[in-house]
């Protein structure tokens, strides 16, 4: 008598019968193995074509506010307070320093100065016409398309909660592009916060100025002129200082390895795809052939 490596069924105690479920998949061995062959030829394909990704990182100590303005400026800006002076606190802070890093506008003013939406959207330019190979305006790649692009899969910026330290992270298809922006990233940051900061300084000294000439009371002029020497050497301190609001531990360098594709993971992952997708063909089969049978044993 024959083995019967027939579909396994249900027992009375509607279990499976273990041992007909490994014969049927060893007698459809051959089918399982072609799945896996075509699965891991694909993953192959996948990952040799596949645009590689680079990776470059930036490692920045926030210059954050300076705590030693507290003291005595602080005394001489409560005078100023109750005298209805006000010229704000100043500075730039860690957390607005990372916020106009991320910021729409920063990196749209990025792309746009920099000319990157062609390359961001290399497929739709023609470079020898240098223009969108799509005519119509609307269908042509936008700054807001390009600004959504860079801020979701381009940059990341983390923070270390225990040192404080902040790591931006640029991840793109061309290494030397990867590093050389994030670089650029935040020397145009540290640029930008401090033109603002000197922005604020010139206008305090005006606004104090104005003060000054209307103020009668001996010691309210003397804390305005202090208020005012102090603008000044803000302008003077953030004219000296080019890393304003971050300072540079390790700047990027040209990565050498891709992180993307990981071509080791996709064949393996291709393998064991290909197992699964093999033995549910099998059970697709054998569930078809049963179908089958049961339809023709009614039909007269």
């Amino acid at each position: 008598m024959s083995a019967d490596f027939s579909e396994p069924r249900p027992s009375e105690d509607g279990e499976i019968d273990v041992f007909k479920l490994i014969a049927m998949l060893w007698q459809a061995k051959g089918l399982i193995a072609l799945v896996t062959v075509v699965c891991i030829a694909l993953a192959l394909t996948y990952a040799f074509m596949a645009t590689p990704i680079f990776k470059a990182d930036v490692l920045l100590e926030p210059a954050g506010d300076d705590a030693k303005k507290g003291g005595a400026m602080a005394q001489l800006g409560g005078l100023a307070a109750m005298a209805g002076i006000n010229i704000g606190g100043g500075g730039t802070s860690k957390d607005a320093a990372i916020a106009k890093l991320k910021s729409r506008i920063f990196i749209e003013e990025f792309i746009r100065d920099e000319n990157l939406l062609p390359v961001l959207f290399e497929e739709h330019w023609d470079a020898a016409a240098k223009g969108w190979k799509e005519q119509d305006p609307k269908k042509q790649p936008s700054l807001f398309q390009g600004v959504e692009m860079f801020q979701k899969s381009l940059l990341k910026i983390m923070e270390d909660k225990k040192t404080g330290l902040v790591t931006l992270t640029l991840e793109w298809k061309d290494a030397k592009q990867t590093a050389q922006w994030a670089n650029l990233l935040v020397e145009r940051v540290n640029r930008h916060l401090r033109g603002l900061a000197i922005e604020e300084a010139r206008r305090n000294i005006d606004y104090l100025n104005g003060e000054l000439a209307k103020a009668m009371i001996l010691e309210l002029k003397q804390v305005i002129a202090s208020l005012t020497e102090d603008q000044i050497k803000k302008i003077m301190l953030a004219n000296g200082r080019l890393e304003f609001a971050f300072k540079v531990i390790d700047p990027a360098v040209v990565p050498e390895r891709r992180i993307w594709p990981k071509r080791a993971m996709i064949v393996v992952l291709g393998s064991v795809g290909g197992v699964i997708l093999g033995v549910m063909a099998v059970f697709m089969r054998h569930g078809w052939r049963a179908r089958k049978e049961r339809l023709a044993s009614i039909t007269p």
